[in-house]
């Protein structure tokens, strides 16, 4: 517009040389340009003025992510969006190749829990979504599509390596516990803390980010709505394979701790809710402080007026009572730890955030006795390399190996690379002025260009097929006390083309019932290597099209896969069970090896079956539909570590088959990540478990549990669906259904009957 006007304002001001000011700019060359530099200027300030007077509603934006602001790379992390003159649609975040995965409003959506002073925090959309790049970028879109995406920027995330202690209510001792733990390269427990249940989500995916939960029972006494589901979620990421720690003592009279889901929390009989008789004063504070291991003793006038809940018949409790006060363990239990799905529950019948507990300095030692103590570092745990690989960064590279593929030998590679630039100038020169017609070069130019990739599409052809290809690992738990399944599947594909397609997983067994909410996620390798979440740089994708999950996050649409490469997922799922698997007599004696009889109900055989029990393993075998096994039989156990490590005795020697960096043995892998710390967790693969830490049993062997160990039929079903051909379907199909699983029963032992010593 300003050149077409420089053009004619010439013409339009010749004759009035004495004109206004427009003529005088007109009229001078040297004095027109500064004029369009203002009008620039001030178009730049005038758009800038107009943006903040009038800004998008959509900048209104709140961001509340994770616990508080605390999320974690890699782990399900709840997103709370508020604020603002509509909802979003959609938040999309990076996945590990940098690709956008878009995620729907959670099929839970309610407004934000009043604030304590009882004004309300005004409506707000939950989204559950997984961050595969430590940027912390985020999309967020608009109902109307046509407004674009508006990008925020979160503060830093923690590393996916990281461990997050989740604490609900006041507990100033945690900070100073996980000092405590602190390990010999300074790496500890990171603490969040959220001071009522009702800011959590409704749904176990939102506590994911979180290795362990200590739960003050004072906190409870809220028994708001929000409050009451967040409860429930906390009691189905336990059974998932959580670790909880349940202080409660004289806030056990709450109504929050005596009825609904915490109840559960409490010591009582195999599958049945804790409750308490009455409460009675503690008159002495030995127990504590000796199972503490404090360097000072509870002030003695801290005493006086003290009451801890004395149980419903304690001699018949679940677990293993650790701490209690009188003459035998069930005279008056004060910690109880016990197993609660594929998790643990340790409770402890003292307020740990209230005086006198609050300022005693033993309390730190407490709370590290009751997350499990501090772990004795032997062996190769020096060599323990964090931010690298663990454990599950080692089953994803052995699941994104295939059957009839492989990468191209480096020779092969040098060889046509050496040739190709031998051809275009020695020989194709050679040929050309030989011949004395340069014009000879606009045809040998392109018939060796043509010819060279002809040979690369063969080679890739010939080493990496042209058939799709699937490779999976599966794991099925079942509790037998609680009458839960739980699957875990970790799935990859080879697609020889470029494809878009649909994915989902879940339950498909006569065994279970209708599962609850699972989910479907990109499968990621922790740490900061090429391609793994915390990676500063995104690993290149070949297929850079974004794609996104439904509201029940179990399935994924619209997932590009380019030509000659690999997608990994995983999923989860929990369901109950349709009836009882094992018929168990089976208990433990005063030498910790088991007696009774195991008899199986499965409608199959479970091979290569093993009875793990506290420190001993005895090998099962083939265990067929009706089959029974007694302990008393046999040869006798063996002590597990050996059998998980593959130890030998040659000559009064021990020796123990050394753990595989590079082990791409699926089966082998699951079997060590199932019982990690039994075989003796860092100290013998030299590495961390990561995200199978939650499929790690090791914690309730000791429990009064018993777990049988075989191999069965896969329960898991991937579904397919979207562009991807029929044969390309069918192969990928047959692959993902003809896998065998790891079965892993988790058992209940009968209680033994406690005598009562003689004081």
């Amino acid at each position: 517009m300003n050149r077409r006007g420089l053009r004619r304002s010439p013409k339009e001001g010749a004759g009035r040389r004495d004109g206004g000011a427009m003529g005088c700019r007109l009229a001078c060359h040297k004095r027109r340009e500064p004029s369009l530099r203002l009008v620039m200027v001030s178009l730049v300030l005038g758009s800038i003025a107009g943006c903040m007077v009038a800004p998008p509603s959509n900048a209104e934006w709140e961001i509340d992510v994770g616990f508080d602001g605390s999320y974690r790379t890699g782990s399900w992390t709840p997103l709370v969006v508020g604020g603002g003159d509509d909802s979003p649609a959609m938040v999309w975040v990076e996945d590990p190749d940098g690709e956008l995965v878009g995620y729907p409003p959670a099929e839970e959506p309610h407004g934000t829990p009043p604030d304590a002073d009882g004004t309300g925090a005004g409506a707000s959309t939950r989204f559950r979504v997984r961050f595969g790049r430590p940027s912390g970028r985020v999309m967020l879109e608009g109902k109307d599509s046509g407004a674009g995406l508006v990008p925020r920027q979160l503060p830093p995330p923690l590393e996916s390596t990281e461990r997050v202690l989740l604490v609900v209510g006041e507990l100033p001792s945690a900070e100073r516990a996980v000092r405590l733990l602190q390990q010999e390269d300074d790496a500890r427990m990171r603490v969040a803390t959220v001071s009522r249940p009702s800011r959590l989500g409704p749904s176990a995916l939102d506590l994911d980010g979180a290795d362990a939960i200590i739960v003050c029972g004072t906190s409870l006494a809220e028994t708001t709505p929000a409050a009451v589901r967040a409860v429930a979620a906390i009691d189905a990421w336990v059974r998932r394979g959580g670790r909880l720690v349940f202080l409660a003592g004289g806030s056990t009279a709450t109504q929050g701790c005596r009825t609904g889901v915490a109840a559960a929390w409490l010591p009582g009989r195999a599958g049945r809710a804790g409750s308490v008789a009455k409460m009675v004063p503690l008159r002495r504070s030995a127990a504590v402080e000796t199972y503490s291991k404090a360097g000072r003793p509870l002030d003695r006038g801290a005493l006086v007026g003290l009451e801890v809940p004395l149980l419903e018949d304690p001699a018949s409790l679940d677990g293993s009572i650790e701490a209690w006060e009188g003459s035998s363990p069930g005279d008056l239990p004060l910690v109880v730890r016990r197993a609660h799905g594929f998790g643990t529950v340790t409770w402890i019948g003292l307020d740990l955030d209230q005086a006198p507990f609050r300022t005693w300095q033993g309390t730190d030692s407490l709370l590290v006795e009751l997350l499990g103590g501090r772990t004795e570092k032997a062996g190769r745990a020096g060599e323990v390399s964090r931010q690298t690989l663990d454990l599950g960064g080692q089953l994803r590279m052995a699941v994104d190996r295939f059957d009839g593929v492989r990468a191209v030998p480096f020779e092969i590679i040098a060889a046509l690379a050496i040739l190709y630039i031998a051809c275009l100038y020695p020989l194709e020169w050679w040929v050309v002025s030989r011949g004395g017609q340069p014009r000879l070069a606009w045809l040998t130019l392109p018939a060796v260009v043509a010819a060279f990739a002809s040979l690369a599409w063969w080679s890739a052809d010939r080493w990496k097929g042209s058939e799709w290809h699937a490779h999976r690992a599966d794991v099925v738990d079942v509790d037998g006390a609680g009458s839960l399944a739980r699957g875990t599947s970790y799935l990859g594909i080879w697609s020889p083309v470029n494809a878009t397609f649909d994915v989902g997983a879940g339950a498909e067994s006569s065994l279970v019932g209708a599962p609850a909410q699972g989910a479907v996620s990109w499968f990621g390798a922790s740490g900061r290597g090429i391609g793994a979440v915390d990676s500063p740089t995104a690993h290149p994708s070949l297929a850079t099209r974004p794609y996104r999950t439904d509201a029940a996050v179990d399935r994924l649409e619209g997932v590009p896969v380019a030509a000659s490469s690999s997608r990994l997922f995983e999923a989860e799922w929990m369901a109950p069970m349709t009836g009882p698997v094992v018929d168990s007599t089976l208990r433990r004696d005063a030498q910790g090896t088991l007696g009774g009889v195991l008899e199986s109900r499965l409608p199959f055989a479970l091979e290569q079956c093993a009875l793990f029990s506290a420190g001993w393993y005895y090998d099962v075998g083939t265990l067929v539909p009706g089959g029974r096994f007694d302990p008393d039989e046999g040869k006798g156990p063996r002590t597990l570590a050996a059998a998980l490590t593959r130890s030998a005795t040659l000559f009064d020697r021990t020796q123990t088959e050394r753990w595989r960096l590079e082990e791409t043995d699926v089966d082998r892998i699951l079997e060590i990540a199932g019982f990690h710390l039994a075989a003796g967790g860092e100290a013998y693969t030299s590495l961390e478990a990561g995200r199978l830490e939650r499929i790690d049993l090791s914690p309730i062997l000791p429990i009064d549990r018993a777990v049988l160990v075989g191999r069965g039929p896969v329960t898991t079903h991937w579904r397919w669906g979207g562009e991807v051909d029929g044969r390309g379907r069918a192969a990928v199909e047959a692959a993902t259904t003809g896998s065998t699983a790891l079965w892993r029963i988790v058992i209940p032992l009968e209680k033994t009957p406690v005598e009562k010593r003689s004081p």
